[in-house]
């Protein structure tokens, strides 16, 4: 299993390259001149992509899956049958 410094830069890295992906597919899709509200909708967008990265992983890596969602239910415990004598 992973250490938690590990697990955490590997969360961190990605959060990085989701956002850069985002901020170079940002300004290859904006046409020029690009205005400063141009810039602020492109570093807005990639900082809510790179929030959702990064907080999709956490819950991957540091919640149990199964007990996110929902929790199992536990197996009743069924009567004892004894066997005919």
């Amino acid at each position: 299993m992973e250490s938690h410094p590990r697990r955490a830069l590997l969360v961190l890295a990605a959060g990085a390259f989701v956002f850069a992906a985002a901020v170079a597919a940002g300004l290859r899709l904006v046409p020029e001149p690009r205005t400063q509200l141009d810039y602020l909708v492109i570093g807005s967008l990639a900082t809510f992509l790179m929030l959702g990265a990064v907080f999709g992983l956490i819950l991957m890596f540091w919640v149990k899956p199964r007990e996110f969602l929902a929790q199992r239910r536990r197996k009743r415990a069924s009567p004892q049958q004894t066997p005919p004598q």
